[in-house]
């Protein structure tokens, strides 16, 4: 496993292969869909909900956990009610300690191909051979394959599978040295190919059920990359800023082996960058997505802008709803004049809100531990959806929200209620 930038031979090699060398790819991918149908759709987290029977008042749900493998009940769940949209394929949340995690930078290790991982105190590192962490990993990811070919029967449309994006896995991981990845040349180009080749995988198992696969890539660490802003893992110092070329190419590699993308960013701001400003539409265009989604808390005027200019470029444009969204599924009207009123305001029609995607449920968890912020939190004060969290970070919109107690199963399937109720309301649009 070559993941050292010190090699002289990795050092002279190009960070990222052409699509010339990438043919059979090409052909294994010759079937499947190319653009992502707008449609309504959660980040694929489901926190179980307690038994009927489970203790009253109970707030860990720990007495009321479903005897149900919760995988196979989140997907007969997204099956039920997202069928006529955007099922996803589950990852489940599992207890940890008072609060629940969801490990999404888990569930991507598990799919790189020819690299090895094992999970250490400051989270998951490359190693020579494979492990305990890494052979539980795989099995989570042939449970919820298992659960979609259950659930999934018969049906022939699009599903989605959430996942980090490229940049953020490599953020995510160490050499066995406990040096980041982001600052190894020949190992993040490694993790990046291993990666691309690991969930086409995955999806052409999808496309073999008769199902055809959308990957929802979430970048949320693309200003830090660029910036040279990433943290060390000692958190002393920072790695060195990555350039716009090898990040492009290295989006560019990794969608070119996969069905169709959603990209997922954390805001629609500019990167300011030696001078130059790069605005979403740049690159959202530089990575090859065919759809992208920000969350709707993140957007001020010119981020609307945006959002109009990616969709004038006939890149499917999605909104991500706030997590707590789901607590209250039937208030479709509070979400669509909330949308509409700013979109007419830039000038845009009401009708073309028929293109847009609707995403709901909160993001995938990158931190280590991989927690929730909403689970065990306070309730949240009110509706607004507003966020105090900086751009561009990881923590998104997150408006605090209590899926710990006896209504944790309601808000899952409320986050699908709302995704789904929302996409209809924009269909109806005159």
């Amino acid at each position: 496993m070559p993941t050292s930038s010190e090699s002289r031979a990795v050092a002279d090699m190009p960070e990222f292969r052409s699509t010339a060398d990438q043919a059979s790819a090409d052909d294994s991918s010759a079937d499947l869909p190319t653009t992502v149908a707008p449609a309504g759709t959660t980040t694929g987290i489901w926190v179980p909900g307690p038994r009927p029977d489970a203790a009253a008042g109970s707030v860990s749900g720990a007495a009321g956990y479903s005897a149900n493998s919760p995988v196979r009940e989140a997907a007969s769940a997204a099956f039920d009610l997202l069928g006529g949209h955007l099922p996803p394929v589950p990852l489940s949340a599992h207890p940890s300690a008072d609060r629940w995690g969801a490990d999404a930078i888990g569930r991507a290790v598990g799919l790189l191909t020819e690299l090895h991982v094992d999970r250490a105190s400051f989270g998951w590192r490359l190693t020579s051979a494979g492990g305990r962490d890494e052979r539980l990993e795989s099995s989570a990811l042939s449970e919820a394959f298992d659960a979609i070919a259950e659930y999934g029967e018969g049906y022939t449309g699009q599903v989605q599978v959430s996942l980090p994006g490229p940049w953020t896995l490599v953020t995510a991981l160490s050499l066995s040295s406990g040096a980041g990845v982001l600052g190894d040349f020949g190992a993040r180009r490694d993790v990046v190919q291993a990666y691309a080749f690991g969930i086409a995988e995955f999806a052409a198992k999808l496309s073999g059920l008769g199902l055809q696969p959308v990957i929802r890539l979430v970048e949320s660490r693309l200003r830090p990359v660029l910036t040279g802003t990433w943290p060390t893992v000692s958190g002393w110092g920072t790695l060195p800023a990555v350039s716009e070329t090898q990040v492009y190419a290295a989006l560019q590699s990794t969608l070119s082996h996969l069905p169709p993308v959603l990209l997922s960013l954390p805001d629609a701001e500019p990167v300011h960058l030696q001078g130059k400003e790069i605005t979403a539409a740049e690159v959202v265009r530089n990575s090859g997505a065919t759809a992208v989604s920000v969350p709707l808390a993140s957007l001020k005027a010119r981020g609307w802008e945006q959002m109009a200019m990616i969709a004038e470029a006939g890149v499917g444009p999605w909104l991500h709803l706030p997590q707590h969204a789901g607590s209250r599924p039937k208030e479709v009207k509070h979400w669509l004049k909330r949308i509409e009123e700013p979109w007419r305001r830039i000038g845009m029609g009401a009708s073309t809100l028929r293109d847009f995607g609707v995403l709901a449920g909160e993001e995938l968890p990158m931190t280590y531990p991989p927690l929730l912020t909403s689970v065990g939190a306070p309730v949240g004060s009110g509706d607004t959806g507003e966020s105090n969290a900086p751009a561009g970070s990881d923590a998104g919109s997150k408006a605090p929200v209590d899926t710990a107690g006896p209504n944790a199963k309601n808000l899952s399937l409320g986050t699908m209620m709302i995704a789904a109720g929302l996409r209809r309301a924009f269909e109806e649009i005159e």
